[in-house]
């Protein structure tokens, strides 16, 4: 099964229950993939690891208060990464949590 690379970037207000959902997206993100910015995530996936990730995201976010982009990129696409003062995105193993 062949992976690609997701770069998911998400941004939810500032309010008490904002940040509640922050602190568990962030949490369950860690599981899927590396986070390299403030709200930025990038993972490789399988379909099947990106379809349970779905599923998480879609129950655990408010779709009127909350924004989350996933940008689903192939394998061409991370060798023409440019990075300034990081390394590269590279393929580690992932542990679903």
């Amino acid at each position: 099964m062949s992976t690609l690379f997701y770069l998911i970037i998400y941004d939810l207000p500032d309010n008490k229950g904002a940040n509640k959902r922050r602190t568990r997206l962030h949490k369950m993100l860690t599981g899927y993939g590396k986070w390299t910015q403030y709200s930025v995530f990038e993972c490789f996936l399988n379909a099947v690891q990106f379809t349970q990730l779905q599923i998480k995201i879609e129950k655990l976010i408010k779709p009127d208060e909350d924004s989350i982009r996933v940008y689903v990129l192939d394998a061409g696409s991370v060798k023409r990464t440019i990075t300034y003062g990081s390394e590269l995105p590279r393929q580690e193993q992932t542990i679903i949590i």
